[in-house]
């Protein structure tokens, strides 16, 4: 057995136990996404191509048998990696407990602490800086595991496993670890490479500035309803918005530097999927308060406006066989149903703002017939995407009470959230009258579907039922009062859609 600078033999030999476990879910993965034209996909069976569920099975046990008593950096890795083959199949809770798995395992290992590197001799420079890009190879672990916590905590409605008062733990650098680490300083620009260059570890550095921020929210529980002070909303939308206009150049959405574009073709969705996971936490943040406060219906509109176009945009970047990754459905649903609380609750007045809400809903409900043949989270989420769009477009044609009082025209969002709440619980509705489902793809969902296992083996934490429980969020303040609400008059809709 070879050694290596950053770890004892007995370490080194402790990781090689779990590393067939990471193995296997490295398999399991690539067998989800596997492209129709790959060769491997002609030259396996179908009992073979069944095997992405097997492949994940076998590590996960392999895990368990070995134990998980927070000796292993790899140990960690493979629970990280189930929990990501979990959720693309739509099992929520299944990969929020893998995920506890693997951070449980991290703060076994210290990684939630920052550790001071010391050179052993004069003579130990390539081993010091071996070590030191290890600790920053861990870092980025950490920094992946917390953002996880903190966004299924967001998704799911779970308590968070990680606590920030326990974590003192320093961001990793931002840069690329090198090919050889024992000859290479931190901090340094790398031959071969661009200053201002793409990093693997600069979207993860705004997923996790984005993941504190989650901390505070829940902190100053800015995401329930009744929240008396709106200027803390206010202040964490702010910060949020300051994050996304900050990042790098080649991840900004406005105004992006789009030279590298060609290099790295993974950008422009990168891009994309960093922009809508800042409009997802906008969601969430103003969620509970719309109907209780203009500013975050507002808010929560643009949020749900922007992510459907992105969702738009990632859609047309997006291969056939990367249909089954998770936000490609999840994010569509959730902007969806909230926008057509939004709209059901206030409908707009003006022909182009109603024609522009059938024409995002209609793309998401294309989008999502698309993709349902492989993600089970579109499959879900598709019937109530349609009974949202018929539901906001009786709201938006219904004519107006000209005798309503002022008192009554207050209750009017309480009384629309019940009524759509009951309308979306009915589950044979007709699907939507003049949005055409497209054809069913040529070739792939067979293929793919041999990959998933049974559905009596896959519990669904994405069902109807989660997405009618997140109405439940929403709730109209007592100590606000509901005036006429002019926003949709005051929103610009300069989009170039039509």
């Amino acid at each position: 057995m070879r050694s290596v600078d950053y770890l004892s033999n007995q370490e080194l030999s402790i990781e090689l136990q779990y590393f067939p476990a990471l193995l296997f879910q490295v398999v399991a993965l690539s067998l989800q996404f596997l492209p129709p034209e790959a060769l491997a996909l002609t030259q396996l069976s179908s009992k073979e191509l069944s095997s992405s569920y097997k492949y994940s099975e076998l590590g996960d046990e392999l895990v368990t048998m070995l134990g998980r008593h927070g000796v292993a950096l790899i140990a960690v890795l493979a629970d990280f990696l189930r929990a990501s083959w979990l959720k693309n199949y739509g099992r929520g809770i299944e990969a929020w407990h893998s995920a506890g798995n693997a951070i449980r395992q991290a703060q076994e290992l210290t990684l939630h602490r920052q550790h001071d590197i010391h050179q052993s001799g004069p003579d130990r420079v390539e081993q010091t800086l071996s070590m030191i890009w290890y600790d920053d190879f861990k870092k980025r672990v950490w920094m992946n595991l917390f953002v996880w916590d903190s966004l299924m905590a967001m998704i799911l409605g779970r308590p968070r496993t990680i606590h920030p008062d326990d974590c003192d733990v320093k961001p990793p650098i931002d840069c690329n670890i090198p090919k050889d680490p024992s000859k290479t300083v931190p901090m340094t620009v790398q031959p071969g490479e661009s200053p201002n260059g793409p990093t693997t570890v600069s979207a993860g550095l705004f997923r996790y500035a984005l993941a504190c921020k989650f901390h505070e929210m829940r902190a100053l529980k800015a995401d329930r309803p009744h929240l008396k002070d709106h200027n803390i909303i206010q202040g964490i939308h702010e910060q949020v918005v300051s994050l996304l206009e900050n990042v790098p150049s080649y991840l900004r959405f406005k105004s992006p530097d789009t030279s590298w574009d060609g290099e790295y073709s993974f950008l422009p969705q990168l891009r994309e999927e960093v922009f809508m996971t800042a409009n997802l936490f906008l969601m969430t943040l103003h969620r509970p308060h719309i109907l209780a406060s203009a500013e975050s219906r507002k808010a929560a509109l643009e949020a749900t406006l922007a992510t459907l176009e992105s969702q738009q945009r990632f859609f047309g970047q997006t291969s056939e066989h990367h249909y089954p990754l998770f936000g490609l459905a999840f994010y569509t649903i959730d902007a969806s149903i909230l926008l057509s609380i939004i709209v059901a609750s206030y409908p707009p007045h003006g022909h182009e703002q109603r024609q522009y809400i059938y024409h995002v809903l209609q793309q998401a409900i294309e989008r999502l017939s698309y993709v349902q043949p492989y993600n089970p989270i579109a499959r879900s989420g598709l019937g109530i995407v349609q009974r949202c769009y018929e539901k906001l477009k009786e709201a938006c044609h219904s004519p107006p009470n000209t005798s309503a009082t002022p008192s009554s025209s207050v209750a009017s969002p309480r009384f629309e959230l019940q009524s759509l709440r009951q309308e979306l619980s009915h589950r044979n509705s007709v699907p939507a009258k003049d949005v055409q489902s497209p054809p069913s793809p040529s070739s792939g969902p067979e293929c793919l579907d041999l990959l998933a296992p049974g559905p009596s083996m896959i519990p669904d934490s994405f069902s109807e039922a989660y997405w009618l429980d997140q109405l439940n969020l929403i709730q109209p303040s007592p100590t606000v009062g509901q005036d006429p609400d002019m926003f949709w008059d005051s929103l610009l809709f300069d989009r170039n859609i039509f």
